[in-house]
């Protein structure tokens, strides 16, 4: 009797909409059973991509919108946007339907596509592209480290400008892109300068490092930017008094029109030999 009923489940579930089988949705473009009309609600990252899937057959389609799908502008100019939430598709027969994604600029110095911009039908992201998107769909991340991570990927940014790592659950998605992109995990903070008509400009404009100090009595600070020929580039801090316990201490420079090149925070103190070196790379 087990066996009957066992048997009686699994017939029922083969017939069930949750279990119904879905078709690739290249698969279905490609045989011109499906048309996407893709449109942007203004900006260039997060809730931002409105589309439009047609049925263009006589029976009814299922299928899904992947994490990673690119969908390229009709400008180009204007960026293209990665899909990174999957969006699933049902069709009725000759029938229509609307959803709106989560979708992120792929092309960092490409202008922001404004509402109303088109963008065509698309096609699946490179293959570093696509396990980003599967990772930031499987996790919780905000829009402005999500967007820093594409542009790592897409446009080669340095990985500094998703933040340092800080024991949240964004070191989760900064391991991904470590990992993809070979860039060791960041240590330090970068911000990139707006560029005029450009979502990024990727002239690095401020980099900042967080610091611990600790001692059982006072002691006096001094932190300087020094370029590995030697050169101090920036006084950040000069013989300042720091009280006895534990400090969190964040260091900021701008670094707008320096050279590229390797550079590192010195930190020195009275209570101490030597000085911890901070290192970042433009």
């Amino acid at each position: 009797m087990r066996n009957l009923v066992t048997s009686a489940l699994c017939a029922s579930a083969l017939t069930c909409p949750a279990t119904e089988a879905w078709t690739p949705l290249l698969e279905l473009i490609e045989a011109g059973q499906i048309e996407l009309r893709a449109t942007g609600l203004g900006g260039h990252s997060g809730e931002c991509l409105r589309v439009e899937a047609r049925n263009r057959s006589d029976r009814p389609l299922r299928t899904r919108i992947p994490a990673g799908w690119v969908f390229p502008s009709a400008t180009e100019s204007v960026q293209d946007l990665i899909v990174v939430r999957e969006q699933v598709i049902a069709l009725a027969p000759q029938g229509r339907v609307t959803v709106t994604c989560r979708a992120f600029c792929c092309e960092a110095t490409h202008s922001g596509p404004g509402e109303g911009e088109h963008f065509r039908q698309g096609r699946p992201a490179p293959p570093e592209l696509m396990a980003l998107a599967h990772a930031v769909d499987s996790g919780q991340y905000g829009d402005g480290i999500v967007q820093s991570a594409v542009w790592v990927l897409s446009d080669g940014n340095d990985i500094g400008s998703m933040g340092a790592v800080n024991r949240t659950a964004e070191d989760t998605l900064r391991h991904v892109v470590s990992r993809l992109s070979g860039q060791p995990e960041p240590l330090y903070s970068l911000e990139y300068a707006p560029g005029e008509g450009q979502a990024c400009s990727q002239r690095p404009a401020v980099i900042r490092r967080t610091f611990t100090m600790s001692g059982g009595a006072p002691q006096r600070l001094t932190v300087v930017v020094r370029h590995d020929d030697g050169r101090i580039m920036e006084v950040l801090r000069s013989a300042e008094l720091l009280d006895a316990g534990t400090t969190d201490l964040t260091f900021a420079v701008n670094v707008l029109d320096w050279p590229p090149g390797r550079y590192a925070f010195h930190v020195t103190t009275t209570a101490a030999n030597g000085a911890h070196r901070l290192p970042f790379t433009l």
